[in-house]
């Protein structure tokens, strides 16, 4: 099976989450089966470095890097993971192409994160080996595809392994995005619940508070739209640092996807594997 090539337990990726996958985090998750994902963007190499390596003291499982591709060190970022010798590398924002040879010398797996199909044509063309498929009901910065659209016309073209990623909650979202093709999950909104994922107290509290419609999409001063928890218009949603680090209501972005309408508690890595399993 592609994920046992790997060397996980599970096809489950954590999604990367700026500010929020630690070391510490990603290590649990790995640790747990599944695949642990660093966020590098707004790290600098020598930042990411760091971070593998305390990673890597943590578990002896494999683990991902998620590289922001259109970022100025996204180069330096490629050659750190190249280097370290990670086990997979999932890019979003850009093309991996001027990375490819580089990264597959270094046996790195390559996972673009792909959010609709004339992207996903694309990656495929590509030497990458699978593709994470996103719909618009994912958190963070998001395209305009819903996963129940795009998902089928996806695996309907490649024969790549498919990982999909939107709105994952337990079993049954596996076995619904199975019945389309992919082969993966990736999930990132539940594991914000998680007792080990290191975010402010008031971060998580929103989480578990949030009933549908908990999300809504806004907009940041640099015009990038994000699906974010809905806290009403007081909420400007300009910095995920500080929704993460100090819980601040009203600059924070609280990243998060629909599926933060499903959370009810905050609850162990385990026991999220469980529902997942």
């Amino acid at each position: 099976m592609w994920y046992q090539e790997i060397g996980l337990k599970y096809p489950i990726f954590q999604g990367a989450m700026s500010w929020v996958t630690t070391p510490r985090f990603v290590a649990a998750v790995s640790n747990a089966g599944g695949l642990g994902i660093l966020a590098s963007g707004g790290r600098t190499a020598a930042k990411l470095r760091e971070m593998i390596r305390q990673t890597r003291k943590l578990t002896d499982q494999p683990f991902g890097v998620n590289v922001v591709l259109f970022e100025k060190q996204a180069a330096a970022l490629c050659q750190v993971i190249c280097e370290e010798k990670v086990a997979v590398i999932t890019t979003g924002a850009g093309t991996p192409k001027p990375y490819i040879e580089q990264l597959k010398r270094a046996r790195v797996k390559i996972y673009p994160v792909v959010p609709n199909l004339k992207i996903a044509y694309k990656m495929q063309k590509l030497a990458v080996d699978g593709l994470v498929v996103e719909g618009m009901e994912a958190g963070g910065h998001i395209g305009t595809e819903t996963l129940l659209t795009l998902l089928p016309q996806v695996t309907a073209h490649t024969k790549l392994p498919v990982v999909a990623a939107g709105g994952i909650y337990d079993h049954n979202s596996i076995e619904a995005v199975k019945c389309l093709g992919a082969q993966g999950v990736q999930a990132g909104t539940i594991f914000l619940a998680a007792e080990e994922c290191e975010i402010s107290a008031k971060y998580k509290e929103l989480l578990v508070a949030a009933s549908n419609p908990g999300t809504t999409i806004k907009k940041s001063e640099a015009g990038i739209f994000a699906r974010v928890l809905n806290l009403g218009t007081a909420n400007r949603a300009l910095s995920l640092h500080a929704a993460v680090n100090e819980g601040n209501t009203i600059i924070g972005a609280f990243m998060a996807g629909q599926v933060a309408d499903r959370i009810k508690r905050i609850e162990s890595l385990a026991a999220i594997f469980r529902r997942l399993i």
